[in-house]
C-alpha cells in the first residue's frame, strides 16, 4: 500500500520540474534520518502537531527550493512523512529508468566473487541492451534467483526442482 501512495507523491515530484538528482540526495539523507528510531518516534509522535513536524521536517532538510518545501509541507499536513524512503526508492527506480540503468537482485545461499558477478552483469546488460548492477542477497533456499523487477525479468534455478524433474522425468521414461 506504501509504494502505491508513494509513487503519487513520486509522480507529482516528477512533474514539478524540480532537480531530480538534488531531490533525490535529499530524500536519500531523509531517508536515512528516517532509520534512526529517535527522529522515526518524533514524527510518528501524537503530541506534536503536524505544524511542529512540518518545521522538524523543513530545518532537517535546509535550504532548498520553494517547490520542495511545498512538497514537504504536504508530506506533513498529509501525515505522510513516513513515506519518504518509499519515495526516495521510487523517484530513484525512475531516474535510473530513464537512463536505462536498472538494479537486479542475486538471490543465492552462499556468496559469489566479484569475478562472476561481474560476468553476470555483463552479459545480461548485454543482452538486454541496458546498464545493469547487481545485488546480492543471501537466502536458505538451494538454488539462485536472479530478478530485474522494473523490467519483469526473473530467472531462477532451484537444485531441489531440478531433481524433482529429474525423477519425474526417468520415472516417466521407465
Amino acid at each position: 500500500m506504501f509504494n502505491i501512495i508513494s509513487k503519487k507523491y513520486t509522480q507529482a515530484l516528477v512533474d514539478s520540474g524540480s532537480n531530480l538528482d538534488e531531490t533525490l540526495s535529499i530524500l536519500k539523507g531523509l531517508s536515512l534520518a528516517l532509520k534512526d528510531k529517535r527522529n522515526a518516534d518524533i514524527i510518528a509522535s501524537p503530541f506534536l502537531s503536524k505544524t511542529q513536524k512540518e518545521q522538524f521536517l523543513l530545518e532537517s532538510v535546509g535550504k532548498v527550493d520553494m517547490k520542495l518545501q511545498n512538497f514537504f509541507r504536504l508530506l506533513a499536513q498529509s501525515d505522510r512523512i513516513l513515506l519518504i524512503p518509499y519515495i526516495s526508492d521510487e523517484l530513484e527506480r525512475r531516474l535510473l529508468a530513464r537512463k536505462k540503468e536498472y538494479a537486479a537482485t542475486l538471490t543465492a545461499k552462499e556468496s559469489l566473487d566479484t569475478k562472476t558477478l561481474e560476468k553476470i552483469q555483463d552479459s545480461l546488460a548485454k543482452k538486454l541492451g541496458v546498464k545493469l548492477s547487481i545485488k546480492q542477497r543471501l537466502s536458505e533456499v538451494d538454488g539462485i534467483k536472479l530478478s530485474v523487477e522494473d523490467l519483469g525479468i526473473e530467472v531462477s534455478f532451484s537444485k531441489e526442482r531440478f531433481s524433482n524433474d529429474l525423477k519425474h522425468h526417468i520415472l516417466k521414461a521407465l
